[in-house]
C-alpha cells in the first residue's frame, strides 16, 4: 500500500532542499585585453617640431601622462589633441619626457646580415 504525502509538504520540502543545493556556476566574461602598446622612443623637446601631426605621449613632472596628436610645439609649451577631442596646452617647464611610438619594421626590407635570404 502506497503512502500519500500532502502536496503542501512536498512543495515545502522541495523549497527546503533547493535552498541547500549548490548555487549555479557563474560564468565570468573573458577579461578584455588591451591592445599591446607599441614600443616608445623618447624625443628631445627641441626636436618636437618634426612630430607635429603625429601621436605623442607626454609625461609630466606631476606624474601624469597625456597622449594625443601633437598640434604645436614652441619653446614655452606644446599643444596636443587628446583621443577624447580635448585640446591641452602643457607648459614646457612641467614636462618630464615626451615619447613617440616606434613603427614596426617593414617586412619587405631585411637588415644587413639577415640570414633569411636563400643560399645557393
Amino acid at each position: 500500500m502506497k503512502r500519500l504525502v500532502p502536496i503542501g509538504l512536498v512543495a515545502l520540502l522541495g523549497v527546503h532542499v533547493a535552498a541547500f543545493a549548490a548555487p549555479p556556476a557563474k560564468s565570468t566574461p573573458p577579461a578584455k585585453s588591451r591592445p599591446a602598446e607599441p614600443p616608445q622612443q623618447e624625443v628631445a623637446y627641441t626636436d618636437l617640431g618634426k612630430y607635429v601631426g603625429k601621436r605623442v605621449n607626454v609625461q609630466t613632472k606631476l606624474k601624469t601622462t597625456r597622449s594625443g596628436t601633437l598640434l604645436k610645439a614652441s619653446p614655452f609649451e606644446l599643444d596636443i589633441k587628446t583621443d577624447t577631442g580635448a585640446e591641452l596646452t602643457i607648459p614646457a617647464d612641467s614636462i618630464k619626457r615626451v615619447t613617440v611610438p616606434v613603427p614596426p619594421p617593414d617586412p619587405l626590407f631585411t637588415q644587413p646580415g639577415d640570414s633569411s635570404a636563400k643560399k645557393n
